[in-house]
């Protein structure tokens, strides 16, 4: 299962509008959003929301689980 864990504040919440995985579940866990996929890649796409280089760059420092398989200016996506 492919998980990112996104600081639940508002600076942060254009990476959750990222998400274009159509499986992908969002909850709360403490102070995080952990944002993962059952079936198949978790996938974000910058273009989707236009998120700030601060932003999106830093938008594995609060965890993930899978494998990076792509991490660029357009696109973030994890796998299994």
């Amino acid at each position: 299962m492919a998980t990112l864990y996104v600081l639940n504040v508002p600076e942060f919440a254009p990476l959750l509008d990222a998400v274009t995985t159509e499986s992908a579940r969002t909850d709360a866990v403490g102070d995080y959003l952990r944002v993962t996929s059952d079936g198949g890649p978790l996938v974000l796409e910058r273009a989707r929301v236009g998120a700030r280089d601060a932003v999106w760059f830093s938008a594995l420092t609060g965890g993930f689980s899978g494998t990076m398989t792509r991490f660029d200016k357009a696109v973030l996506q994890l796998e299994n």
